[in-house]
């Protein structure tokens, strides 16, 4: 618009009377392989850093911040000490439907589905290698199925859109059953998991055709549908192609992202298109005592706006490996110096590929084989009302790795066994407490389990109560306004 803004001023006539040799518009652009995978790298922008990156009005997509903030400090995890009050809100439970971070978020998902859905209904008619074709539109439709099932787990019921839209009044619907966004969510996840490629556009924070197994396991999970929960939870972890990392700090090196433990993540390198790619991770969460401007050491970004609780590092095992992982309380610098500060979450700075630390190129894990392990055993303890032989299994696993301090295998943490239904139910929330810090996980177990007013209001948090309408984020007002059909959640 500036650009032909300033051409009308420097000669109105002129341009006017030029007649261009291609026009790039909706209906030209999609025509090639290329178009189609430009306009995938688009869905992945949307999902990431935004459409304009630091500058949009979000500040990023879902994957930037608000993923893995949101969700654990509506937990009993974690605080937030930043003054804006719409993340203190959040943090206290003290939101309502304009709270300004529920708005961005229902926009990042929305965007992110609107473009996902451009690629669904456009892409299967370019003349082009039809393997190709298929697993652009199964990545597409994987992202969707992402996306809804973000949606359906914070709001509950919301607009059904798996078309392409092309007006406001299109995309203006009322809100749909969660029965119909669940079956929605695995009809995708099924063709993808038909439809992708082993071969075309893997790594890089792809999906692969596993990813939509164990997506599925989880989404299964989440509906109650423990048997086939358990099932596809099975067939991940009789595949091979995932493993625990020996070492919990391996898990965040740069090295290993896309590889080994990580199923899928949101892709921070910018390795799928150009422009500002580095998360938030390191910039909100270390402590900013820990620059140091004379030596020029240590993340000069950091601000440590979100704070574990007490609650939750006093719950870990003494020596448990992920607590020494997780927390960050000391830092020395290059001339031995050591300085020391109250905790903060250092679990995803690579200390010896990033120093500085300011902006990370880490990428944010969404799903990993550690989840899909208590996965199983989470479903498996449903069907039987109680845990059998796998059911253990799963869960010990993910202890026995928690064991090795890096060096040697600690005698702690014991195996589970003779637990009734209750205490392994408790004991999977409890590991999956541990093991999950800041990945978008804590406020949608205590949810699924029915714990989430037990365990916030019982964990310390100042000016802080859970109510039970809070198992749901509210309709934002700003979306009701433009859209009338939209009703509100109950208690907002």
């Amino acid at each position: 618009m500036l650009i032909l803004i300033m051409t009308s001023f420097a000669g109105c006539s002129d341009f006017l009377e030029e007649v261009p040799k291609s026009v790039i518009n909706s209906e030209t652009f999609y025509k090639t392989e290329s178009d189609a995978v430009a306009a995938l790298n688009a869905v992945y922008d949307y999902m990431t850093v935004g459409t304009l990156g630091i500058f949009d009005d979000g500040f990023g997509g879902i994957f930037f911040n608000d993923f893995w903030v949101i969700k654990d400090i509506l937990s009993d995890n974690c605080e937030e000490t930043i003054t804006s009050p719409e993340y203190q809100d959040l943090s206290e439970f003290k939101f309502n439907p304009d709270n300004i971070r529920i708005e961005f978020y229902w926009e990042d998902i929305y965007k992110t589905i609107f473009a996902s859905n451009v690629v669904i209904n456009r892409v299967p008619l370019i003349d082009m290698d039809s393997m190709k074709r298929n697993h652009l539109v199964s990545e597409a439709r994987f992202i969707r199925a992402l996306m809804y099932f973000e949606a359906v787990r914070l709001f509950g019921e919301v607009p059904l859109l798996l078309k392409e839209t092309s007006s406001v009044k299109e995309a203006s619907i009322s809100r749909s059953k969660v029965s119909d966004i669940y079956k929605a969510i695995v009809d995708d996840l099924k063709y993808s998991s038909e439809h992708l490629s082993d071969s075309y556009r893997v790594g890089n924070g792809r999906p692969v055709p596993m990813s939509c197994i164990a997506l599925l396991s989880k989404v299964y999970l989440e509906m109650g549908e423990y048997q086939l929960a358990a099932d596809n939870a099975e067939i991940v972890i009789g595949s091979g192609e995932f493993k625990l990392w020996a070492d919990y700090a391996d898990i965040f090196k740069l090295e290993n992202m896309n590889q080994g433990e990580i199923i899928f993540a949101a892709n921070f390198s910018g390795s799928l298109s150009q422009g500002f790619k580095p998360n938030q991770y390191n910039v909100r969460l270390l402590p900013t005592e820990i620059y140091d401007s004379s030596r020029g050491e240590g993340p000069k970004n950091a601000w440590g706006w979100e704070r574990p609780t007490e609650n939750l590092i006093n719950s870990y095992t003494p020596l448990d490996r992920r607590a020494e992982v997780t927390f960050i309380n000391s830092f020395t610098y290059s001339d031995g110096e050591t300085i020391s500060f109250d905790n903060h979450i250092g679990k995803f700075w690579d200390q010896e590929n990033e120093p500085e630390g300011n902006n990370t190129s880490t990428d944010v894990i969404y799903l990993r084989y550690a989840d899909v392990l208590l996965i199983y055993a989470e479903a498996l303890n449903e069907l039987n009302k109680g845990p059998n032989e796998m059911a253990y299994d799963a869960i010990n696993k993910v202890r026995a790795r928690a064991r090795f301090n890096g060096t040697e295998v600690l005698d702690i943490l014991p195996d589970l066994d003779g637990l009734s239904y209750q205490q392994f139910k408790d004991a999977v929330l409890l590991e999956r407490r541990w093991e999950f810090v800041m990945e978008g996980q804590r406020y949608h177990d205590l949810v699924r389990m029915g714990k989430l007013e037990e365990k916030v209001n019982g964990s310390g948090k100042e000016n802080t109560t859970a109510l039970s309408h809070h198992v749901l984020l509210p309709i934002p007002q700003r979306e009701r306004n433009l859209n009338p059909q939209l009703t509100q959640n109950d208690g907002y």
